[in-house]
C-alpha cells in the first residue's frame, strides 16, 4: 500500500517541481522490492513450501531487504547514467 500512496503523491507534483529525469529515478526507486510487504510475502510463500526451513527463511529476511535495497539503488544508478535529456 505504501508504494501506491507514494506513486499518487508523485503524480500530484507539478511538472516544475521535478525534472523528467528525477521523475524517472523516483519511479524506479518506488518499484523496488525492498519493503516489508514483500518480505512478508516472501516469508509466507517460502515457509508454506518448505515449513521445515521456516526459521532459516525468517533469518534471511533482513538480508533480503538489504539485497533488495542495493538492487534498487543499482537500477537507479544505471538509469541515471543511461538517461540523457
Amino acid at each position: 500500500l505504501n508504494e501506491f500512496v507514494a506513486y499518487l503523491d508523485l503524480a500530484r507534483l507539478s511538472d516544475a517541481t521535478l525534472s523528467l529525469r528525477s521523475r524517472l529515478l523516483m519511479t524506479y526507486a518506488l518499484c523496488g522490492f525492498a519493503n516489508f510487504g514483500s518480505l512478508g510475502i516472501l516469508i509466507g510463500g517460502m515457509a508454506t513450501m518448505a515449513p521445515e526451513r521456516r526459521d532459516e527463511i525468517v533469518g534471511l529476511g533482513m538480508k533480503s531487504i538489504v539485497a533488495g535495497s542495493l538492487a534498487t539503488c543499482l537500477t537507479g544508478a544505471l538509469v541515471g547514467i543511461l538517461w540523457t535529456e
